[in-house]
Formats: structure tokens, C-alpha cells, sequence
């Protein structure tokens, strides 16, 4: 969970807008401990990292880094702490802006974008409490089942509301660079709903994006593969390296559900078991699974499938996002399933946890 929480956060640094901006941040440290450590102004760049720009010492629980950035984007401020871990604080720079350390937390304030962001990242805080909580547990007690439902409810109300607040935080900032930042931090998690609600509202501005740009381009494409229409093929490689088509699986008299996922990605691990448990249970009535990668790694997806015991059929073209599934399928987070029924047509998508289970009672009741 907290790979995936990093993943969110990370995201956001990777975008940033070419318009050379001032900045003055002046910083107030409510414990004399922090003095003589350094404070350091790091970049984010996509090749290598975390790029230092500046840096000051605390003198005085005051520190001040003035200067100029050549982009108006995300940075990462961070204090050094002796032999012990070091604090930061990501946040949007520009202009006059005010730093405070209470009780080792930094917080950055001045700017309306930047505040507007803080204001997300405190309501994202506190929406991850719990399920970090949940999640150290699980990993504690691994043959816990009630740890594990616990964790799984939570996480299902956590997107809810995570959507929620990254649509109304885009919506309120259609006009800055935030509300791009967000709409591809949070895209992942999105509905189709969800995105079209947001285009439907975007200014001329948000959508000369070219990330919403394709997006757009995606949802018109998604309209091929909705509910009722015939499951589209997909031609891709087995992990024994035969050549595997979907639709040898499909339309054949059964329901199958195909799961698109990776062995990288967090939330399909942590749904996995539940997939499972509904193949084993409906798999004797004829129930099948397709599973479709997003994996670049062979050694890694064909590693995950003989960990898990996975036991249903899979194919891949290691191709990462740029996998011909993403395409045909038009969808842009994972896990994403189809579930066709016994003729090859498309009769729900994106069923996970509870509401698989209640759509495969109603099938074989």
C-alpha cells in the first residue's frame, strides 16, 4: 500500500510547466535541535531522480533558500536530521512561500496553487490512515482473513473517496497546472464516468493536454467494448511462448472473465484472492479466467503466475502500457476485467471484490 501511495505522490512530480518563476521560501523550526542541519531544494527529473538545486543550514530554527527555478512544477524540500531519517515535504513552488516544522512535520504554505495542493494532500492524509494501518497488519498476519476483509473494505472506500476528491480538485483548478498534475496522478483509479464527467466541465485549456488528449481519445474508443457489444481479439504470447488468441477462450459456452493486471501492480496482488476464490468456486460449473499482463518483464510475470498458483489461462506482449490490451480494450488503470458470457458478448466490466462475487451467484445461482 504504501508503494502504491508513493506511486500517487510521485506521479504528480513528473509533469511541469516551462516558465521560469521566482521563488523565496522562509522557513521556522519549532525545536533548536534542527540547528546547523542542512536544508536542501531537490527537483524532480524523469531520467535521474531527485536533482538538488539549493540548499541553506538552520540557524537560529530559521533557514531562508531564495532563487529561480526554470519550471513552474513540483519539489521536494527536505532537512536533514543527523543520524536519523530526514523529513520533506513535496510541494508546488513560486513565489513567496512560508515553511513551519512542528513536531518533525513540514508545512509549506504562501501560494494559492500550492495551498490548493496542500489542502488535497491533508484530505489524502487522512483518507490513508486506516488503510495503512490495515495494511501493516496484513502483512504481520498474513493468514489473517478478517485483516485481510478489513483492508479490502477500506481500500474500496478509499478509492471512492479519492475519486471523489481528485475530481473536485481538478474541477477547482481546471486554470492552473494543479488540476493537470491530479487528473494524472489520480487517472489510474478513474471510472469511465468519472473522466467523462471531468472532460464534460474542462476548459479549452485542460484539454489541449496531451495526456487528456488521449485520454479523450480512449473514451471514444471504450465505446466499441462496451456492455453488449462482441468481445474484440487479442493476439498475444502464453508464458510457454506459444502464440495464445483470445478469443480461443472465448464464446465457446462459458462465462470468462478476462483480468488485466501485473505482477508490479499493488491493487491487483491485493485483489487476487478474491479472484481465486470466485475461479475456484464457479470453475467446476464452467466458469473461466483469461489473464492478460501489462507486465514488460517475462521472469516477473511468468514468476507471479507460479508464486500465486495462479491456474487459469494467460497471455501477454510485455509491452507495459504500451500493450495492444490498453487499445483494444481502452482502459487506463488495472486491475480492469470483461466478463463475457457463453456467446462472446460483453455483459459486465470492472467487477472486483463483493460485486464478482454477487455477479457470479446471480450467473450460477
Amino acid at each position: 500500500m504504501k508503494n502504491l501511495i508513493t506511486l500517487f505522490l510521485l506521479t504528480f512530480f513528473l509533469t511541469a510547466c516551462a516558465n521560469p518563476k521566482a521563488y523565496n521560501l522562509q522557513g521556522s523550526i519549532d525545536d533548536a535541535k534542527w540547528n546547523n542541519q542542512k536544508v536542501l531544494l531537490y527537483g524532480i527529473s524523469e531520467v535521474t531522480g531527485l536533482v538538488a538545486l539549493d540548499s541553506t543550514v538552520v540557524e537560529k530554527n530559521r533557514f531562508s533558500l531564495q532563487g529561480k527555478v526554470d519550471s513552474v512544477g513540483w519539489y521536494v524540500l527536505m532537512i536533514q536530521n543527523g543520524a536519523a531519517q530526514p523529513i520533506y515535504k513535496d510541494f508546488y513552488i513560486g513565489g513567496k512561500l512560508d515553511c513551519a516544522v512542528k513536531n518533525g512535520k513540514i508545512r509549506i504554505t504562501g501560494s494559492d496553487i500550492n495551498d490548493a495542493y496542500q489542502a488535497f494532500d491533508d484530505q489524502y492524509t487522512i483518507m490513508t490512515a486506516e488503510l495503512i494501518k490495515l495494511d501493516e497488519l496484513v502483512k504481520a498476519n498474513p493468514q489473517d482473513e478478517n485483516a485481510k476483509n478489513a483492508f479490502n473494505a477500506s481500500y474500496a472506500t478509499f478509492l471512492k473517496s479519492f475519486r471523489e476528491l481528485s475530481k473536485k480538485t481538478i474541477l477547482d483548478n481546471m486554470e492552473t497546472p494543479l488540476g493537470i498534475h491530479i487528473f494524472q496522478a489520480a487517472l489510474s483509479t478513474f471510472e469511465n464516468s468519472d473522466l467523462e464527467f471531468i472532460l464534460a466541465k474542462a476548459s479549452p485549456e485542460f484539454l489541449k493536454d496531451g495526456t487528456v488528449m488521449m485520454v479523450k481519445s480512449q473514451l471514444e474508443a471504450s465505446k466499441s467494448v462496451q456492455e453488449g457489444s462482441k468481445c474484440p481479439d487479442l493476439k498475444m504470447m502464453a508464458p510457454d511462448g506459444a502464440q495464445a488468441s483470445l478469443l480461443q477462450f472465448i464464446g465457446k459456452g462459458n462465462y470468462v472473465l478476462i483480468d488485466f493486471w501485473a505482477s508490479w501492480c499493488s491493487p491487483c496482488m491485493k485483489e487476487l484472492p478474491n479472484v481465486l476464490e470466485c475461479y475456484a468456486q464457479y470453475h467446476p460449473k464452467g466458469f473461466d479466467i483469461v489473464g492478460v499482463s501489462l507486465d514488460e518483464d517475462a521472469s516477473a510475470w511468468k514468476g507471479a503466475i507460479e508464486k500465486n498458483r495462479i491456474p487459469w489461462h494467460h497471455m501477454s506482449d510485455l509491452a507495459g502500457w504500451k500493450s495492444q490490451a490498453v487499445t483494444v480494450f481502452s482502459f487506463s488503470g488495472i486491475p480492469h476485467t470483461v466478463l463475457v458470457d457463453p456467446n462472446g458478448i460483453i455483459v459486465a466490466k470492472n467487477l472486483r471484490g463483493e460485486e464478482l462475487k454477487a455477479k457470479l451467484a446471480e450467473i450460477y445461482k
